[in-house]
This record gives structure tokens, sequence and C-alpha cells, in this order.
């Protein structure tokens, strides 16, 4: 059987990773990727890229998929080379935030008033993680190489031209072309990357949606943002919102304010309601499960979303030798270095 997945980023290769870790790429049963673009044209590359807490609706389906992510983060970080590392992270606001789900779990708890700063009314301190795309996403890549499963370059333009017996949609905001999902829309992001200047533990402050602000270090760089620009799907980078985010930014953590610039980078998020994960068959009877509409948690959701799809996938197509070759519930198997 060969399965086919579309599109190279954080999403198609987690998909991918766990297909090939239920057996999905054995005795005779192939996985491939088919995407427009490598992985370092994707929004992926551009992303701040943290595990922290999300509000994606609806928000117990979400804390879920997070939570399987996080497992196998917590894993990764073990890794040598996967680009993932334990990020503590304080989300400041300057109104006293509502209560939350995340409080319940042992990740997230709120913070004192004493342990803000001035001008804030609270926040959460957040057991997370950083994942640098440098490093991680060449990382997932490379191990799907070194099996056999091939990446290859190609547009797609009719899900029906698609090679394959079992199809995966991971394209993103490709998807609003693809199947004419009129719910997609481009989330415009720029984020300023800096060198390290000693920090460890990351802060935010997203008050104001259409100014959020973050600090996260990772590896030997640290990524400022950030923007929120519903709409707009403009690629150049603003200069003045470079210097905006940077203002911002040192304000946060003033060890970032002489930091020199190593880059400025722009991605455009695939802004939808909710996640559309689901299975749908196509003209001619074969499966395709739909797995895009992440938004800016595209991280954050991506092992619990791959986790789904492999469980879609043996439910729907109907393949009892597929579902027999599982022997554990998804999230057991972590990718070697």
């Amino acid at each position: 059987m060969l399965t086919t997945i579309i599109g190279a980023g954080v999403s198609g290769l987690t998909v991918a990773t766990v297909l090939l870790e239920r057996g999905w790429h054995d005795d005779g049963d192939t996985v491939r990727i088919v995407a427009a673009a490598p992985f370092e044209a994707t929004v992926s590359s551009v992303a701040a890229a943290v595990w922290t807490m999300t509000d994606t609706d609806p928000l117990d389906l979400s804390m879920a998929r997070a939570s399987v992510s996080r497992a196998r983060f917590a894993a990764l970080a073990r890794v040598d080379g996967s680009g993932v590392r334990p990020l503590r992270q304080r989300e400041l606001s300057r109104t006293a935030p509502d209560a939350t789900p995340w409080e319940s779990t042992p990740w997230v708890r709120r913070l004192r008033i004493d342990d803000v700063p001035e001008g804030y009314a609270g926040g959460f301190l957040i057991e997370g993680f950083s994942i640098d795309p440098g490093q991680y996403l060449p990382f997932l890549r490379d191990r799907l190489l070194r099996v056999g499963v091939r990446i290859d370059a190609g547009f797609v333009t009719d899900l029906d031209d698609v090679d394959g017996d079992l199809i995966i949609n991971c394209t993103g905001l490709g998807a609003r072309e693809l199947v004419g999902d009129e719910l997609l829309q481009a989330i415009r992001g720029q984020v300023v990357i800096v060198e390290h200047p000693g920090l460890f533990d990351g802060v935010s402050d997203e008050t104001d949606p259409d100014r959020i602000t973050y600090v996260y270090p990772r590896g030997h760089e640290v990524v400022l943002g950030g923007e929120r620009s519903v709409g707009d799907e403009s690629t150049d980078v603003d200069d003045a919102l470079a210097e905006r985010i940077r203002r911002d930014s040192a304000s946060l953590d003033p060890r970032v304010e002489h930091a020199p610039t190593s880059r400025v980078r722009v991605g455009l998020r695939p802004g939808r309601p909710t996640v559309r994960l689901e299975a749908e068959t196509l003209s001619d009877g074969r499966t395709v499960i739909h797995d895009y509409g992440h938004g800016g948690a595209g991280y954050i959701l991506s092992w619990g979303c791959a986790d789904e799809v492999e469980h879609l996938a043996r439910t729907t197509i109907g393949d009892q030798a597929a579902r027999d070759r599982v022997t554990a519930r998804p999230g057991n198997v972590t990718p070697s270095g």
C-alpha cells in the first residue's frame, strides 16, 4: 500500500514519522511525501516554535493534542541533535488573566502578583519546550530519508491526481486553493532573530492580540516577536515592524536590547476557526485525511494531530493488516538520533 503525504512542513514530517513508527513503511508498504517546497521554505521554518499552552478551539481537544506533543518533546529533548530544549516561560498579562483549564496540569501555574513586573496584573509560569526549526525539521527529515521514505518535489492541484492508496493533506495555507477551504486565512507573522545574550527563560506578553511580544531563547540565538496580522499576505520584511518588535522585546527583557540581529523572517500561518482533521472519500473511492489549519499552534499540536491521523487512517481505510500492525498506543515511540 502506498501512502502519500502532501506537504513537508512540521505537520507533514511529523505524520510521516508516526506512520513510520507504526509500521506503514514495512513489508511492501510505502510512505512518501510530495511537497511544492522543501521545509526550509515553509512557515514551519519561520515559526518561533515553542511548546506552550494554547487556546485553540475546541480547547479540550487542543489540550489533549498538545499534551501528546509535550510528552514527545520531553523525550526528544533527551536526544542529541533534535533541536528540542526545555523552556521555562512567563506569560504575562496587563489585566488579571481568566482561569484556564491549563492550571489543572502540572506544567502551568498562575503567577502571584509579586512575581510579575510593574505594570502587569498577573500571568502564568509554563514549563514547556523550545524547538529550533533549523535543527528539528532536518532531524525529522533525515530519519525518514535513512529508512527510504521519499520526499519528492511536486505541486499538487487536484487530490484525484495524486498517486497513493491513502492520501494525507498537510498543505497548511495551501489547502485554501487545493480543496477550496474558504475558512482558511493567512495570519502574517514576523520575527527578529538575535544573537544569544545569555538568557535561558522565555517571557511573553499577549495582552493585546494585535501587538504580541515574546522573547524565546533557543540554542545559540533568541527569537523576538511578534506579529499576528489576519489577512495580510505580504512576505516582505517590514523594517518598521522589526524595530517595534525589538523595542517591545527589550521592554520584556533588557538583555536583548543590544543583541546583534542575525536575520528577520516572515511567514504566513494557516489560520482557521478550528483545525481540520477528518477523512474524506475521493471520487474514485480512495481516502484522503486532512490535517491542516493549525494557525500558530502547528508545533504545539503536531504530535497529537499526527497520532489522530494514524488512528483515523487505520479505522477508515478498512485495512485489517494495517490495524493489526499496531501493537502499542500512539505516542510511545521516540525517534532516535
